[in-house]
């Protein structure tokens, strides 16, 4: 059976309105990131496996395949470890602002609702250690999303040292460290108070049985600076309330909620995590978070580093379940013009708005193509000068 016809699976052809709604999203985050002074930056789509393998192997299942040299190669899953790939072995000198947008390919599991291929753009903060470095991801999380046009958003909050912290702390490997993340993962309490039966002389046992229920609002904190003394996690209680004071500096009204049992898909988070959330889709549209160590995978020393990316195509999801996405503004000018009058042609094109040339030979195969695509306006351009031709009963965007 020939193939030529069909597509891989997770893969979707974008027609027309869909992909001129796509095409406008990206120019517009990238305009965004543009405009508050970050630099663009591009990385191959191809890279060898060895720049993703700080991230989760189940996470993101790859497609790989061999160079002509025999060495694996990956269509990228993620854009953040290429960048880091890019800063570790190029002449560029933290800090720096990059941003960029772009696919990347990750082999979801049948049924799933996901594609395999996804749209991303978002941002790196290298070199910098301030707060200031989440404070400004928030805010531009926020602002993008507000001018994508999301209004009913929240953003999730979370802390990658907690997770680690409390997995060193009770000393769990292998098959109870799985089992402990899945408990997590599914906020599954009665599970978890069954799994904690051996460590309730612990002195994190207080705080770990409470875990899959802590989260909410700000206020939440404070329950978790009653449940333990342990210097690491009241430093990320700490720092999340100062984070969460800045950005209701700006947007007092912005829903921020903290999960302090946040579980992250990938390994290279190290400080605060970030997730965006509407009520229209499961799936967050934004993430990001601190990334200390990221440099490391590359044999170079850690750098201070945060990341924020938005998923493109589930905003664009969650627009159209929300009955929000408007039809893009067609052809509403067709210009007909003889051979010997291009050059007037050209001068109404660039005058007249919405507009395009008509590329048939014939004035009644432009006639015909204006109806079938519901072109309100058909000029003929001759000699003779320009005369608008009378389409019957109108039209509406094309």
């Amino acid at each position: 059976m020939k193939w030529n016809r069909s597509l891989p699976n997770g893969t979707k052809d974008k027609l027309f309105k869909e992909a001129s709604l796509s095409h406008q999203l990206e120019t517009l985050v990238n305009h965004h990131f543009k405009r508050r002074g970050y630099q663009r930056i591009e990385t191959p789509l191809i890279e060898f496996e060895e720049v993703f393998d700080g991230m989760a192997q189940k996470a993101t299942s790859r497609y790989r395949f061999f160079d002509d040299q025999g060495r694996i190669v990956v269509l990228r899953p993620d854009m953040t470890l290429p960048i880091g790939r890019v800063i570790s072995t190029t002449g560029v000198i933290p800090p720096v602002q990059l941003f960029y947008s772009g696919k990347v390919f990750r082999v979801n599991k049948g049924h799933s609702g996901e594609y395999n291929e996804q749209l991303q753009a978002g941002m790196e903060l290298i070199g910098y250690d301030s707060l200031k470095a989440e404070t400004e991801c928030l805010v531009n999380a926020i602002e993008v999303s507000q001018k994508s046009g999301l209004t009913d958003f929240q953003i999730e909050l979370g802390h990658g040292a907690i997770f680690k912290t409390i997995m060193a702390e009770l000393a769990l490997r292998g098959k109870e460290a799985e089992q402990f993340k899945w408990l997590l993962q599914s906020k599954n309490s009665p599970g978890m108070q069954t799994f904690l039966i051996d460590y309730q002389e612990h002195e994190l046992y207080p705080l770990v049985s409470r875990l899959p229920r802590l989260f909410g609002d700000e206020e939440m904190l404070k329950e978790v600076t009653s449940l333990t003394t342990h210097g690491t996690i009241l430093a990320v209680v700490k720092e999340l309330e100062t984070l969460i004071k800045r950005v209701k500096q700006l947007y007092p009204e912005q829903p921020l909620t903290v999960d302090i049992g946040l579980v992250q898909a990938f390994q290279y988070y190290t400080g605060i995590t970030f997730k965006g959330y509407t009520d229209q889709s499961p799936d967050a549209f934004l993430s990001g978070g601190r990334y200390d160590n990221l440099l490391t995978e590359f044999s170079v020393d850690p750098v201070p580093a945060v990341g924020l990316v938005f998923y493109l195509d589930r905003i664009i999801y969650i627009k159209e379940r929300k009955g929000e996405l408007r039809k893009p503004r067609g052809t509403q000018t067709l210009i007909h013009f003889e051979d010997d009058c291009l050059q007037v042609a050209e001068a109404l094109l660039a005058k007249e708005p919405d507009s395009s040339l008509s590329l048939h030979q014939e004035l009644e195969e432009t006639v015909n193509h204006a109806r079938q695509w519901h072109i309100p306006r058909v000029l003929c351009v001759s000699q003779a000068g320009v005369i608008e031709q009378v389409m019957e009963g109108g039209g509406s965007d094309a």
